[in-house]
């Protein structure tokens, strides 16, 4: 199921989403929506992640201001272990992974607005070159010479246009995803062997945070979370070394910048109650996950948040900021479970 993009031009236009924004804010007394951002760029890498524009990462922080409250993640945390009254009408941003463009980028635009925001490291890629494993396959399918790539597990695929490159790096990543990590490291070796592609030994300093950067945004009021070391889906891992992921990840950013890391981000969004407890013990006071957007209320686990990509399309990302997405999820899975029963 998708949001239509028609659909949501239309039924913003006519005002609906407001109206039902509105409705929902008296029923529910509160509308809390944590907003989700990886990369912030004017410059669209073939193999990395798709950014969005700085001008529309303003434009969307100004249109906050004007309509919400923006609100740290610590305390809509507090506010739901505590069982304080929730702001009726605020939002949350947050970034993963630590790009380099975050602080280009985003950070101007958030001391500007005076906002705050967490950023959620995966410490064992900032200061040290290394690339995210997603983007090293991406860079070396698209920077490869050859003409297709039979490999494994991972199949066939036809490298003939840039599109045929694009379409593989997407489907090679996604299986990778789910493979335990030590099977994907020797695919990705495998896949480096294959396509010859050398990947600039300074790229990763290129693209990827420093703790120097790390510690100036700290400084400058923007606050910081742990979401692993090496970026491992942590359910794919035993539980001693999903432990020592999330354990030590919260340990560099407090040694860098000496302070208290309170909040954690699953990579990919993945998480069982195995991985949950791991993070309650690790002394977090919340985390979050990548769930399809739906709002938060006191109510919600603080260790299972849900988050609201944001996506370019502003119509599309007001129909997820109202509500109306999340509660028809909500409707539709109540009717799946209801079928099942029967």
């Amino acid at each position: 199921m998708e949001i239509k993009g028609l659909a949501a031009v239309i039924a913003n236009d006519l005002g609906f989403l407001d109206t039902y924004a509105f409705i929902r804010r008296k029923l529910t007394k509160s509308q809390v929506a944590i907003l989700m951002y990886h990369r912030i760029s004017p410059h669209k890498d073939s193999w990395s992640l798709e950014p969005l524009s700085p001008q529309e990462f303003e434009k969307q922080i100004a249109y906050f201001c004007r309509n919400y409250e923006i609100i740290p993640l610590e305390r809509l945390t507090s506010c739901i272990h505590q069982g304080n009254i929730l702001p009726e009408r605020a939002v949350i941003i947050t970034l993963d992974d630590g790009y380099k463009d975050n602080y280009l980028y985003a950070y101007p635009v958030l001391k500007k607005y005076h906002v705050p925001a967490s950023i959620f490291l995966a410490t064992g890629h900032i200061s040290t070159g290394e690339l995210f494993w997603w983007d090293k396959v991406d860079y070396i399918v698209n920077n490869s010479t050859v003409a297709q790539l039979d490999l494994d597990e991972l199949g066939h695929f036809s490298f003939s246009s840039t599109t045929d490159k694009h379409q593989a790096g997407l489907k090679i990543t996604e299986k990778l995803k789910n493979l335990p990590d030590e099977r994907k490291d020797v695919l990705i070796e495998k896949l480096v062997g294959i396509c010859g592609v050398e990947i600039p030994p300074d790229l990763g300093r290129d693209f990827i945070l420093s703790w120097e950067e790390v510690k100036e945004m700290s400084s400058g009021g923007i606050a910081f979370g742990a979401h692993t070391v090496n970026h491992p889906i942590l359910t794919n891992l035993p539980l001693k070394q999903a432990k020592w992921e999330i354990v030590q990840s919260k340990r560099d950013i407090e040694e860098k910048l000496g302070t208290k890391v309170t909040t954690f981000s699953y990579p990919n969004g993945d998480f069982n109650a195995g991985v949950v407890e791991l993070v309650q013990k690790a002394g977090f006071s919340c985390a979050v996950s990548v769930l399809p957007g739906k709002l938060i209320s006191l109510k919600d686990n603080p260790y299972c948040l849900s988050r609201i990509e944001a996506i370019e399309d502003f119509n599309k990302l007001k129909v997820l900021l109202c509500g109306l997405w999340g509660d028809m999820q909500g409707i539709l899975e109540v009717g799946k479970d209801d079928h099942q029963k029967i």
